[in-house]
């Protein structure tokens, strides 16, 4: 029988110990569902759901704000319950809200029925990756904790890269290069595979208990962190980059640089393969130069991402894939590090959450925008024109923290 790991004591060991590496492992194959599944599979499979359910850009703007606003909501109610329950219980229930959600999306037969789904798998995954940092790091010390994170990042990389490959390998098997529904029924299936996982592994102690309780939604753990008005702008200007940059990937790589539905699937892969190396050279890098000069230096790369993407042809969509997966996948973990650093257990949760709810306004909006702006030009020129100007905000931003922190 396997054994339970226990998460969440008070104190973190000096050094990493197996029980602790278990549940970070267990947790991050949690974060692949949460923004993995129903979310970058919707950028993966948009051009083929486009010929069955979706009519329009403006109409998949919808699609993707949806998810951002199933996420936004899902926020606020893990904020809420962070006081009152536990944030493996947290977990638990965005789990099993996302296996939920993910058959749906694999039978949907209407528009209507793909956003519920798409919008569910928004709101199982708040309670998936707000918990997520917190369970992860529970007794792993400070000065490893971007490390750690930056791995728990990483995971998703290694999963988009399996994802991306992994639906060309399976059209290919049924001869099908638009098929889209059976891969979320694949999904569903491992998202309850984890949720068994998760239940068998990882389970809270008595400490961790009483020591989320007494904490409702409230800024004040927010704003007890130094600058954190700027690091919220920062995180705000990146989630508007993230939410239109992904969700019009596909269908900008398909129709305005005119790649095929394989090419688009290998960079995927690219943008997958940077997206595990990124993070994880990021996290350490933060946990020797600081997390405001590190997130600086994800936001340069991200605007040198967007503006080559505009070039439409090889080898700058590659490198600009790449060069975003390296910059993107670094910028949640770095923020949540940054506000790790500054509270303990019993506010993390709290205090992420808030700034979590900002970063689904500014994704959910960017994407319903985004949307608009290439049916109204004709192609997504502007729109990564504009995600570089976001992203020059948010490093400029960072840099500012770190000067304020330094003078401080």
């Amino acid at each position: 029988m396997a054994s339970r790991t226990h998460v969440g004591e008070s104190a973190a060991p000096e050094k990493l110990t197996r029980p602790v590496l278990v549940v970070a492992a267990v947790i991050c194959t949690c974060v692949v569902v949460s923004h993995m599944f129903g979310r970058s599979t919707i950028s993966i499979l948009l051009p083929a759901i486009r010929q069955d359910l979706v009519d329009s850009n403006t109409a998949a703007g919808v699609l993707g704000g949806s998810n951002f606003a199933g996420y936004i909501i899902g926020v606020a109610f893990v904020t809420v319950l962070a006081g009152r329950a536990e944030p493996i219980q947290l977990m638990r229930a965005g789990l099993v809200i996302s296996a939920a959600a993910l058959f749906l999306l694999a039978i949907a037969p209407s528009f209507l029925v793909l956003g519920i789904g798409v919008w569910l798998a928004g709101f199982g995954g708040a309670g998936i990756w707000v918990t997520a940092p917190a369970l992860a790091t529970a007794n792993v010390p400070a000065s490893r904790r971007g490390a750690v994170l930056g791995a728990l990042t990483a995971t998703m990389g290694i999963a988009l890269l399996l994802l991306s490959q992994g639906t060309t390998l399976f059209r290919k098997i049924v001869d099908n290069d638009d098929a889209w529904r059976p891969i979320f029924g694949i999904e569903a299936a491992v998202t309850v595979a984890i949720l068994v996982a998760v239940f068998v592994l990882v389970r809270p102690t008595a400490t961790a208990q009483q020591s989320q309780r007494g904490t409702l939604f409230s800024a004040r753990a927010l704003r007890s962190i130094p600058g954190w008005l700027l690091l919220v702008v920062c995180y705000t200007s990146f989630s508007a980059l993230a939410g239109a940059w992904t969700q019009f990937l596909g269908l900008a790589l398909k129709e305005d640089a005119g790649f095929s539905s394989a090419h688009v699937n290998n960079l995927f892969s690219v943008f997958a393969v940077c997206g595990i190396f990124g993070p994880l050279l990021m996290g350490r890098l933060s946990d020797r130069i600081g997390r405001d000069r590190a997130l600086a230096i994800a936001a340069a790369i991200s605007v040198t991402a967007s503006l080559l993407l505009t070039i439409n042809a090889e080898p700058w969509s590659s490198i600009a894939v790449g060069l975003y997966g390296a910059g993107s996948f670094s910028v949640p973990i770095l923020t949540a590090a940054a506000v790790r650093d500054h509270l303990d257990d019993r506010s993390f949760s709290t205090a992420y959450g808030t700034i979590t709810i900002i970063y689904g306004i500014g994704s959910f909006s960017a994407a319903l925008l985004a949307g608009v702006i290439a049916d109204w030009r004709g192609s997504f020129d502007l729109v990564y024109v504009l995600l570089g100007v976001l992203a020059a905000v948010s490093g400029t931003t960072a840099l500012m923290r770190f000067r304020l922190l330094r003078i401080g």
